[in-house]
């Protein structure tokens, strides 16, 4: 195996600070489209449980968020989980998961013009408009366009138009869960700490299991600060802080939000919501702010736009990477002269989000089509998180048996986060997945292992360079 050290292709440097790579991670995570989107998919099986479900997915990602941050503080690069891999057992395991990350990131993208879809139709339905299938398609085709053109011209107008998008989704989400608590004249004194309980979930464990999965996919996004490693200032010490900066202060925001939202409307009504196909966060806008309800649709239409530039960035770095460095087609690992990003993976990243999103919505609906692709985010990202664990255990074999400290780190926190990544593909997915009906249930699963078989064709491939 050689070892690549010189005339690669490299992007820009030091051009990202400690604010733009914690904002691009919050932004992937999303304060807003959290409570908007993924609060009604665990409140329709999880009931005043929900609450709980987020807490839980705090504490299961966090082992694994402090093995980026500690990996990403030694070994700094855009290829993340693929690049760690490739040093930790082989490039070939590498293209494996690197091709995982990437469908991670991927599927998390389509995720965006589907949401938007949703959203503009909601919107123009508010304002007595026609909205059908059509003004579904219209708003994924402009959620892939508007962070094309911002994506396309650099690392500094992606971070700055994240930026912006975040401060107003989260204002306007922090005002809708204050008036629900504070000035709801029908539920005085509501909010207790039942929704912290096992007890408040209608169908126990199981219904508490099904909606980790849209817990665990709320967490999945901090990590897309890892893929910055070449971009950023300092990036030793920027990444590390700004990956567990930006999950901290998410996890606080969803939790206390999730808890507000939970006792908004009466607990039938909410429920008949959020398993109808339809976005309960619309009704409970319109339930305290009336007309004013259409603000949370527009920042849901701003939080997916927002969230598409973040996880177009973080995708096309892990497939610009894998490429320059030999773990995918050398034609991803080149960049546009100019703004320095990588055009070849963006283009794949835009054109798949949209057929993604038009095809899924055609066939199964807009809000199943949200739930298809969100589990099977979840799906990848856990495998993705479970080798990044695997790469802490490895590289620093040495320091676990050193210290105490180091044992802690490099052992039992990354594989506690293994343990906690396989029980979660296992029971969400196989056991609870597979029981629901085959075009929102069996179908993901014969979808996602089918792609990670297919990716296996990669570790056929002779491995020549590793950067």
């Amino acid at each position: 195996m050689q070892i690549v050290t010189e005339d690669r292709v490299k992007l820009r440097t030091g051009v990202v600070g400690l604010v733009g790579a914690a904002t691009l991670g919050t932004v992937m995570l999303s304060p807003a489209m959290t409570l908007y989107a993924n609060f009604g998919a665990a409140y329709g099986t999880a009931g005043n449980a929900a609450p709980l479900a987020f807490v839980l997915g705090l504490f299961a990602t966090l082992p694994t968020a402090a093995s980026y941050a500690l990996v990403a503080r030694d070994y700094p690069a855009s290829g993340s989980a693929a690049t760690w891999t490739a040093l930790a057992l082989s490039p070939r395991a590498a293209r494996w998961v690197g091709w995982m990350a990437f469908l991670y990131y991927l599927t998390n993208f389509i995720l965006q013009p589907v949401t938007f879809g949703l959203f503009f139709r909601d919107l123009l339905s508010s304002a007595g408009l026609p909205s059908g299938t059509l003004a579904y398609a219209i708003g994924a085709v402009v959620c892939c366009a508007v962070p094309a053109a911002i994506a396309y011209r650099g690392i500094t107008p992606s971070t700055n138009g994240a930026l912006a998008f975040l401060l107003v989704e989260t204002a306007v989400v922090a005002a809708l869960c204050a008036t629900a608590i504070w000035w709801n004249p029908s539920r005085p004194g509501a909010l207790t700490a039942q929704g912290f309980t096992l007890a408040a979930s209608p169908s126990g464990l199981s219904g508490l299991s099904q909606a980790m999965v849209f817990a665990m996919l709320s967490y999945c996004g901090f990590d897309v600060v890892s893929t910055l490693s070449e971009e950023a200032k300092m990036p030793r010490k920027l990444v590390p802080q700004a990956t567990l900066l930006c999950l901290f202060l998410f996890g606080a925001f969803i939790i206390a939000g999730t808890w507000c939202l939970t006792y908004a409307l009466p607990a039938g009504q909410l429920r008949a919501l959020a398993t109808s196909g339809g976005l309960p966060i619309s009704d409970i806008a319109r339930a305290f702010w009336g007309r004013g309800g259409a603000l949370v649709t527009l920042t849901g239409l701003t939080a997916a736009l927002g969230i598409a530039i973040a996880t177009a960035v973080g995708a096309s770095r892990v497939l610009f990477a894998m490429g320059r460095d030999g773990l995918a087609p050398a034609t991803f690992g080149k960049l546009q002269p100019g703004a320095q990003v990588p055009w070849n993976a963006m283009h794949v990243i835009f054109a798949a989000g949209l057929a993604g999103a038009l095809l899924a919505g055609a066939l199964i609906g807009p809000y199943p089509a949200y739930l298809w692709w969100g589990t099977t985010s979840t799906f990848f990202a856990m495998i993705t998180f479970v080798f990044v664990n695997l790469a802490n255990v490895l590289l620093y074999r040495t320091q676990a048996t050193q210290s105490l400290k180091g044992f802690a780190l490099h052992a039992i926190l990354p594989i506690s986060g293994i343990a906690i990544d396989l029980y979660l593909l296992y029971r969400s997915f196989f056991v609870e997945l597979w029981t629901q009906p085959w075009a929102t249930g069996k179908s993901v699963i014969a979808f996602d292992v089918a792609c990670a078989v297919i990716a296996m064709a990669a570790l056929a491939r002779p491995s020549k360079t590793l950067p």
